[in-house]
């Protein structure tokens, strides 16, 4: 649980920090993103690993290494002196990250009976959202009152703590096997991920039909083909592909994907539609997306405890429908919705989230034999790596889009109909000249105005078009965990 917090607090604090780190380090915004993209990429890479790592170093060996490469890179990451040397440690840190987070269901899953695995997730759970809890405020607070560099330091304590705390607590397990490594796979899989995570992280800013992003989707395809060819034929490949054999583990493994992809890119867009649209200070908004964490934290518990007294597939599908509909409810947030409505809606989707959270990884987990656990958690964890980097793209692209597109249809309507146009610009006009202004100024600053209200409603649609997108991809995730349940896989 302290791991899980530690990881947790880095995830929300140092998107808050970025302004500070880029006046700081005197770097723009198309470098900065290479501090959140890198990690995300390497984490990502890193998570299939943690299968063949722990066979070779036994689980406790492994979340000591992890928890300490975490709270190493990050207190180098507070030392940094440039961006690049900033970069770097990120990675590092990014090392820790993920093998950190799969390594602990692996520890939870095998030290828990089966009737008590889902209350140990949602108490893991709960560790987790403590991060988004006290991240955004505290945050906040030391970039105010101290430097961006004590977003990286406050990982620290709380690591060594963890740390302290594993050494004391988990059991000494000796190395299970000594498994070869399988350099084809490991090399063929960091060439895919590598190349498709950048693809989909840049393709928004680079243009999806450019040359550079379909070089390397290119890439991405190749080497991805030969990854699926070179695991099938060993007979110890460094990811477990046989796993997917097992239908029930397939499926969650569908209903992880798509709801990590509805979690993330709702965050994305709620957190632009907050600041940007409704023009909330960032820390405003945190106050206000706070309690969403602290449900999320609080059910997670209750929820994993549901989850080994009823079915787990029916309490995530209560969880999905219920996320659906909130979703569908942002899509009647507007500039004049109160604070209190606002942040009744944002606090409903963490109630309903964490029916999905602590139920959705015991029964994942559970569709896999004792011997698979730990492969299928790697497994699981890529795919919630390659969801969370490409939702954000997601959102970004459809949202943009959608307001080219709201744009040209409102800028149709006002051609269609020009009366009201008129109207306006004539008020307007009036108005600024009633202020001093000569009348060809007052008629460009009126058409300012009318320029900003069509930008301000095209994106206030456009807002609601991607939230009800995300809410129809979250409903899609509830077809397959229908069919979610306990099935052993075939694959040994």
């Amino acid at each position: 649980m302290v791991g899980f917090t530690t990881v947790g607090l880095s995830v929300t604090v140092v998107n808050i920090a970025f302004p500070k780190i880029m006046t700081s380090l005197r770097v723009d915004l198309d470098v900065m993103q290479w501090v959140q993209t890198g990690y995300m990429i390497m984490q990502a890479v890193i998570m299939p690993s943690v299968g063949w790592i722990g066979a070779r170093l036994g689980n406790r060996r492994v979340y000591l290494l992890a928890l300490g490469i975490f709270v190493g890179g990050s207190a180098l990451s507070g030392l940094a002196w440039d961006i690049s040397s900033l970069i770097a440690f990120r990675l590092v840190q990014a090392v820790g990250g993920g093998l950190l987070f799969p390594t602990s269901q692996v520890i939870l899953f095998e030290t828990f009976p089966e009737e008590k695995r889902g209350l140990a997730m949602g108490v893991s759970s709960l560790g987790f959202s403590l991060g988004p809890m006290m991240g955004p405020v505290l945050g906040g607070y030391l970039i105010e009152h101290a430097s961006w560099r004590a977003v990286f330091y406050i990982n620290v304590p709380v690591g060594i703590v963890g740390l302290i705390l594993a050494y004391l607590i988990l059991p000494a397990a000796p190395r299970q096997s000594d498994r070869p490594l399988d350099v084809a796979g490991m090399l063929t899989l960091a060439a895919f991920l590598v190349s498709l995570l950048l693809a989909v992280s840049q393709g928004n800013d680079e243009g999806w039909d450019s040359q550079y992003i379909l070089t390397l989707f290119g890439v991405a395809l190749v080497a991805g083909a030969s990854f699926i060819i070179a695991e099938l034929r060993h007979e110890q490949p460094f990811v477990e592909l046989r796993l997917y054999r097992s239908l029930a583990f397939s499926l969650a493994s569908i209903v992880v994907f798509i709801n990590t992809i509805s979690f993330m890119a709702a965050n994305f867009i709620v957190i632009l539609f907050l600041q940007i649209h409704l023009d909330y200070t960032p820390l405003q908004a945190a106050w206000m997306m706070m309690p969403s964490a602290v449900v999320i934290g609080v059910l997670s518990v209750g929820a994993g405890r549901l989850a080994d007294l009823l079915p787990g597939k029916f309490l995530i599908i209560f969880g999905l429908g219920a996320v659906t509909f909130c979703l569908v409810q942002y899509a009647s947030i507007t500039t004049w919705t109160s604070v209190g409505t606002i942040t009744l809606w944002l606090t409903a989707r963490g109630f309903a989230r964490a029916f999905t959270i602590a139920p959705l990884s015991a029964v994942s987990l559970s569709a896999l034999n004792e011997s698979e656990v730990r492969m299928g958690s790697g497994l699981l964890s890529l795919n919630r790596g390659i969801a969370s980097t490409g939702s954000v793209a997601m959102a970004a692209t459809v949202f943009q889009n959608r307001v080219a597109e709201r744009t040209t249809l409102l800028a149709q309507d006002h051609m269609l109909s020009p009366l009201g146009t008129d109207n306006l610009l004539g008020s307007l006009t009036t108005t600024f000249e009633h202020l001093g202004d000569l009348n060809q100024a007052a008629q460009m600053k009126s058409l300012a105005v009318l320029h900003d209200l069509v930008g301000a409603e095209a994106a206030l649609h456009s807002y609601h078009d991607t939230f009800l997108l995300i809410g129809t991809i979250t409903a899609l995730g509830i077809v397959p965990a229908l069919w979610m349940g306990k099935a052993s896989s075939p694959a040994s």
